[in-house]
């Protein structure tokens, strides 16, 4: 039926030319060849070519090109290896270069990213699913490129908090869930990663040079206060920061091992961090961690002991006891040691300033009303500055050849250079000392007579000459000028006479629970033989006298001598000595006198112990070994080589002896190994 059909209906002229096409391009299909085009001098003779070439010519129609080709240039009819274009392929390539302007070939670096189809973001960072940024996103990111430009930006520098690459604000990607009121984006549900930062460069460690911008979560707080955290696996060590902190910083400083970076952005913050209130925080270094709750600054110098320990020693698993704090950490210090200066000011001739020196220069901070100082201290620094200032007194500091210009009996002589005021928490005795140049101060009566009035509780003034140009604040030689030379105070049931240059604790009320550690950490049954080297005025041999034999106290400062031996007589410790030399000096000629001490206390400086003296403790022996220190790092280093030596570690008790401050003071009971 169909046959007779087809015979007895006569076919059009132009549905004959489409038969005949469509004949010819199911043989050429089977044959694998490419059709002719056919070509006709006769008007209309285009409208015989195939569909493929009818269905590119619609789309061409549907949207016409923004750049119209100019007559010697040809359509690519094929990609690069020679296939032709498919009429889909070719129509979707011509709508990326209608909304680009050109071809989008991935990254802008020419360089393709994983799964790239020839189309993708700019930035060369697939999205997630492999999504195509939209032409109204890409006109947005370049009129954002245009605007920054324009602005100024410069290349890497920190963009703010919530704004996109450029600065502008992040808009909602079109299609994802932001977009949604009240529904989270499924990256965040998800924990896909985030688009990283173009200001923060992703190179390795060693490529980082000053001036570059770096992410880094901090992991622990440093010996000196800083957050520590890891580019790359290389230590970074930030002024500011603190511990699981997410930050942007700026490196200043690269090292083989580390770098040094400056906190310039919170990305995560703390829950322990707190506003400081001291406005001179980060500026005087006399605090480090001011910016720490109270909390976080006990848990944060337990790990730094812990740290110490593991790093030098080896000890992972050390057993450390819980830290002991303070019940209110502010006003605790008892002695205040300040650099002055005389600055001229606006409207007035000058004004005298006291502080401590800024860190990294030489410029004098004024630190009135300090928060950890006694308020006693505070009161007698402006007192002291005021007469000062009101009699002249010359000053080697801001003054015109050591002396006031528009004084004349100032002359060129060189002035105070340091104030030192010491006040007595129990017996609320004051003690100033100036520290000058020279020991010639004019007006000498008359600032006798005024600090007496200003400062009636002042119970001493002295005056120590120091002319070398030194980090160092006390001279050797020490004048009394007025009242008693030695400064009485009393800790527990112990009395101490303290003479200018004589060590004493800074924080009484830590002192105590300190020298109790001590106590309970040598566990003395009244038949031991005690040395207390290093042991300054003799206040931790007089705290352990009446609980053993005897006490022999080594120091080789001559005056500090002569206050222990005045503090045993006062508080009759009859069976407590003290020596003036050095440990390693002494102890081998006692041991060769038939003296071996069955406990040795140790108080040493930061730098800690001496490696002599180490070696003399190797050879000594002591039953027990006890090591009051205030520099963790130290510390451990000293405990490795008596570990090696043949001593194990009993116990570790940390103690908060300096609130606000990096420092941490610790006691580390050693024993010989059985």
């Amino acid at each position: 039926m169909s046959e007779q059909k087809d015979k007895s209906t006569t076919p059009s002229r132009k549905e004959r030319k489409l038969q005949t096409a469509k004949e010819e391009k199911k043989k050429n299909r089977g044959s694998g060849k490419k059709p002719a085009a056919k070509r006709s001098s006769k008007p209309g003779a285009g409208k015989s070519e195939s569909n493929q070439g009818a269905a590119a010519r619609i789309a061409d129609k549907k949207k016409p090109s923004r750049r119209p080709a100019s007559s010697g240039e040809k359509r690519r009819p094929a990609t690069a290896g020679g296939e032709r274009l498919s009429p889909a392929e070719r129509y979707e390539q011509r709508q990326s270069e209608r909304t680009a302007g050109a071809p989008v070939t991935g990254s802008t670096s020419g360089k393709p990213y994983a799964g790239d189809k020839g189309r993708g973001p700019t930035s060369g960072q697939p999205y997630a699913g492999g999504k195509v940024k939209t032409a109204r996103e890409t006109a947005e990111r370049d009129r954002a490129r245009t605007a920054a430009n324009a602005g100024g930006r410069k290349p890497g520098t920190a963009v703010p908090a919530g704004t996109g690459v450029q600065g502008l604000p992040k808009a909602a990607r079109p299609h994802s869930e932001a977009a949604v009121p009240g529904k989270k984006p499924q990256a965040e549900l998800s924990g896909a990663p985030k688009r990283p930062d173009p200001t923060v460069p992703t190179v390795e460690a060693e490529q980082i040079k000053a001036g570059d911008r770096i992410v880094v979560t901090i992991k622990r707080i440093g010996i000196n206060g800083e957050g520590v955290g890891y580019y790359r696996r290389k230590a970074v060590f930030i002024d500011g920061a603190i511990t699981n902190e997410v930050v942007k910083a700026e490196v200043i400083e690269t090292q083989e091992k580390f770098m040094k970076a400056k906190l310039m952005e919170i990305e995560k913050k703390s829950p322990d961090r707190v506003e400081p209130p001291c406005p001179v925080f980060g500026i005087c270094g006399g605090c480090q961690i001011q910016h720490i709750s109270y909390p976080g600054q006990l848990r944060a110098k337990t790990e730094i002991v812990r740290e110490a320990f593991s790093r030098y020693t080896g000890l992972n698993d050390l057993k450390i006891k819980p830290m002991l704090g303070m019940d209110r950490p502010w006003d605790y210090r008892n002695k205040a040691q300040l650099q002055v200066e005389r600055r001229d000011v606006k409207g007035s001739k000058s004004e005298i300033v006291a502080g401590l020196y800024e860190i990294g220069s030489h410029e004098i901070v004024d630190i009135s009303g300090c928060p950890i100082q006694h308020p006693q201290v505070n009161r007698a620094i402006e007192r002291v500055k005021a007469v000062l200032g009101e009699l002249n007194i010359p000053l080697s500091k801001g003054d015109s050849r050591g002396g006031r210009s528009d004084i004349k009996d100032s002359g060129p002589r060189k002035g105070v250079r340091t104030i030192v005021v010491r006040y007595g928490f129990q017996s609320e005795q004051l003690q100033v000392t100036l520290v000058t140049e020279n020991a010639d101060i004019p007006r000498q009566e008359e600032l006798i007579e005024r600090l007496r009035l200003e400062l009636p509780e002042m119970t001493g003034l002295s005056l120590n000459v120091n002319p070398l140009k030194t980090s160092l604040i006390f001279g050797e030689r020490t004048t009394s000028l007025w009242g008693s030379e030695a400064m009485k105070e009393s800790l527990g049931d112990l009395e101490f006479e303290l003479s200018p240059r004589a060590f004493f604790q800074l924080n009484p009320e830590q002192t105590t629970k300190l020298y109790e550690t001590i106590r309970v950490a040598a566990a003395l049954t009244g038949k031991e033989t005690v040395v207390d080297a290093y042991c300054g005025t003799g206040t931790i041999g007089l705290w352990l006298a009446p609980y053993a034999a005897e006490v022999r106290g080594i120091e080789i400062i001559p005056e500090a001598v002569e206050d222990a031996t005045r503090n045993a007589a006062l508080n009759g410790r009859d069976n407590a000595q003290f020596f003036e030399g050095e440990a390693e000096d002494l102890l081998p000629r006692w041991a060769k006198a038939g003296l071996s001490p069955d406990v040795i206390v140790a108080d040493p400086p930061r730098t800690g112990l001496d490696r002599k003296f180490l070696e003399t403790v190797l050879r000594t022996k002591p039953q027990k070994f006890v090591y009051v220190s205030c520099n963790p790092s130290t510390l451990a280093k000293d405990c490795k080589v008596l570990l090696d030596g043949g001593y194990e570690i009993q116990s570790v008790q940390p103690l908060d002896m300096f609130p606000q401050t990096s420092h941490v003071e610790c006691v580390t009971v050693l024993v010989k190994n059985s």
